[in-house]
């Protein structure tokens, strides 16, 4: 009891202290939409307490989760500001993503701006806008006033009729009746960073609703075209058993709420984007729709990045890119994690798991990149990669990897008395927002806190260094080795992916490579292959190729049509298996099974 109070305490007078020199002491907003058609949203901000001449006002230059700068301000269109009287205010532009206000000594600053919806499809990264449909975005919509960030916010809305909301903030008339807000409550946030961190999801939808070990959880399934053809009862029943399964993992939710938002659309960007108790995910509808595997890495986040972070991942700074040589552990271990919960609810079998593994090894090992950037390297470079890591290496890709060898590693080296899941248990308990996030040796120091041994040789050597992961000395611990074969294949050096309005885009480009020499490059979206429609990833084209094939390849970039001729290199390939050796004795079972059913010795003899 002492250590929470000591705790709690320690949190208000962070927050007393960081609010004391604001200058403002509320923001409340209204945000306005009457006619979907004009692809607007009509902001109005009432700024009070203000203690100040001047107010610098600002949009952010990046959103939390996508470290990649992105261009906000060209969204906000004629920001105004008068007094309380209604009088004018001057504004003048600092900079391409900030404004000075001269207060003329008010103590209320009314601000009214527009926001341009221009994101594709239904939105992800920003705001976007249909006839029954919108969207936000946080970082996209909201200003904020730059030294006022830790000032309470309110957010109402004035919507079409019929339209509702969903977003998971707090709000007014919160009840255990009514777990989540709509269109008729006032929401709230502690601070800025909270408000952008709750998207919000306007229009018709259809909802499901359920609970996880007793926690209210919703389902938002939002249409493009208004249609839905996906089995909404089965995505919820799985969603249901992946969140009963992260909360097991950890004991309890961080959340009082969860929501997820699905944008059933054939547009913009495809995947997921988290954020603190809310996920978005972009997919396209169909009625076999199966997106668990998405679903359980941005809930995951939950606590695992929007808890559990480095320092620099809230608080925010908005103003630049923040770097980390942590993302791995962000990106990577989450989505060793999303396989786990799959695993650990009964949504995928034991062999699922392991063929899983196999397959992100089999990628890792056929990368070349590996051999030139460390994983703490793409995760500082991440601002000048494309999103997902750097140099043709992803740290989502190598470090679910590195996540999964670390898990076996410290059960194996404890007789699977501790695990993984400690270390994050233990990272939660220690640095969960809003306590301050942990420094750029963090995971280390949790890692040897809790195996109770010194692990910064073989840490570094995983994430540190390019030396060849040690999977044999880390497979023993669960019987199993690595068989490896090689042949040398046709080489070109690009990986590229279908997103979910079925375009072919680059996703990272090995700088040593036939492709980068070409002139292929990260971001790129594919219109044509060898004069062909471009329907299939380049790798499924060039494996058809034989070496020293021509190959032309066309791309929309930044606007413009590149058309770039090349040939097809060579290189040595490996097939890769995970063998289970004829060694298992009842120890490395154990440490196999616990992996599989989050267990350890010690749970077990809880039990």
């Amino acid at each position: 009891m002492r250590r929470w109070f000591f705790a709690i305490t320690g949190v208000v007078l962070w927050y007393v202290l960081g609010t004391a020199w604001a200058s403002v002491s509320k923001v409340s907003i209204l945000v306005q939409l009457e006619d979907p058609s004009q692809n607007v949203l009509t902001m109005e901000y009432t700024l009070q307490g203000i203690d100040s001449d001047t107010l610098t006002i600002a949009i952010p230059t990046w959103t939390p989760g996508w470290y990649q700068t992105m261009p906000y301000s060209e969204g906000i269109r004629d920001l105004q500001a008068e007094n309380e009287r209604g009088e004018p205010l001057t504004v003048q532009s600092v900079n391409h993503y900030s404004w000075q206000v001269d207060t003329g000594g008010a103590q209320t600053v009314r601000l009214r701006y527009h926001v341009l919806a221009r994101d594709e499809g239904m939105g992800f990264f920003g705001v976007a806008m249909g006839p029954h449909y919108a969207y936000i975005n946080g970082a996209a919509a909201f200003v904020y006033e730059m030294d006022s960030k830790k000032a309470p916010h309110e957010v109402r809305f004035r919507l079409p009729v019929g339209w509702q909301v969903a977003t998971a903030m707090d709000f007014a008339a919160q009840s255990e009746q009514r777990p989540f807000g709509d269109v008729r409550d006032t929401f709230v946030a502690p601070n800025y960073d909270e408000l952008i961190d709750n998207p919000i999801q306007m229009g018709r939808f259809e909802v499901r609703e359920f609970r996880a070990r007793n926690v209210p959880m919703r389902v938002v399934f939002a249409s493009e075209t208004g249609n839905i053809l996906c089995n909404m009862e089965r995505v919820t029943t799985d969603f249901q058993r992946i969140a009963s399964a992260g909360i097991d993992l950890f004991g309890s939710a961080p959340f009082k709420r969860y929501l997820f938002i699905i944008h059933l659309s054939g547009r913009g960007f495809g995947g997921g984007l988290e954020h603190l108790n809310s996920t978005v995910l972009n997919v396209p509808d169909r009625r076999d729709l199966n997106i668990n595997g998405l679903a359980a890495h941005e809930y995951f986040h939950a606590w695992n990045v929007k808890r559990i972070r480095p320092r620099v991942l809230g608080p925010f700074d908005y103003t630049q890119p923040v770097r980390t040589r942590a993302l791995w552990w962000c990106e990577g271990v989450t989505d060793y994690y999303a396989t786990v919960l799959l695993v650990r609810s009964g949504l995928i079998g034991d062999r699922a798991f392991w063929q899983e593994m196999e397959r992100e090894i089999l990628t890792l090992e056929n990368n070349p990149a590996r051999e030139r950037i460390a994983l703490e390297e793409a995760s500082w470079n991440v601002w000048e990669g494309n999103g997902m890591g750097y140099g043709g290496l992803s740290y989502y890709n190598k470090g679910k990897v590195v996540g999964f060898l670390l898990d076996v590693t410290i059960r194996g080296l404890t007789g699977n008395r501790k695990s993984l899941d400690d270390v994050m248990r233990f990272l939660m308990e220690r640095y969960a927002y809003p306590k301050p996030g942990f420094e750029e040796d963090g995971i280390l120091q949790a890692i040897n806190r809790v195996v109770a041994q010194d692990l910064s040789a073989l840490y570094r050597r995983m994430v540190a260094s390019t030396e060849p992961l040690p999977y044999d000395e880390v497979l023993k611990y669960i019987g199993f080795r690595l068989e490896r074969q090689s042949t040398t294949t046709t080489y070109f050096g690009v990986t590229s992916t279908i997103d979910a309005a079925g375009r072919v885009i680059v996703q990272a480009v090995d700088s040593q490579s036939p492709a980068f020499l070409m002139g292929l490059r990260a971001g790129d979206i594919v219109e044509e292959i060898d004069e062909q429609p471009a329907d299939v990833r380049i790798e499924d084209v060039v494996s058809r190729k034989k070496l020293g094939d021509p190959i032309k390849i066309t791309v929309w970039r930044s606007g413009r049509v590149v058309v770039m001729e090349g040939k097809i290199g060579g290189e040595r390939r490996y097939s890769i298996r995970l063998v289970a050796t004829d060694t298992a004795d009842e120890s490395v079972l154990r440490v196999r099974e616990g992996l599989l059913r989050g267990t350890t010795r010690v749970s077990a003899q809880a039990r």
